[in-house]
């Protein structure tokens, strides 16, 4: 599962993939505030502390009985490994950036 931080927004991908957790900054400018609070993210470095509630309500209908399930049990194995701040209602991510390679138009069969 990652949560996806453009400049104005914030999605998740995967999220029926609870066998990681990535905090993915889309694009070379950083994430505006709003963005950051829609992804319930509370601290940003290396690592991002996220909010699960905001995780929960990003899943959408992905969300099931069953989906919640599993990702109880995601947690309880970061919180294992000292990745979940219950006082806070977060778990952490790494932090990756990916920027998007140039797109090179194409005419008639060939690159212009």
């Amino acid at each position: 599962m990652e949560l996806s931080l453009g400049v104005h927004s914030a999605r998740l991908v995967d999220p029926e993939d609870l066998t990681g957790f990535a905090v993915v900054l889309d694009g070379d400018e950083d994430a505006s505030p709003e963005a950051l609070a829609a992804g319930g993210v509370l601290g940003l470095g290396d690592h991002a502390w996220v909010r699960t509630e905001a995780l929960r309500r990003l899943a959408g209908p992905v969300a099931t009985p069953e989906w919640e399930d599993a990702f109880a049990a995601m947690l309880d194995y970061a919180r294992s490994r000292g990745w979940v701040d219950d006082e806070h209602g977060a778990v952490r991510g790494h932090v990756e950036r990916r920027v998007s390679a140039p797109v090179t138009p194409v005419v008639n069969g060939d690159a212009a």
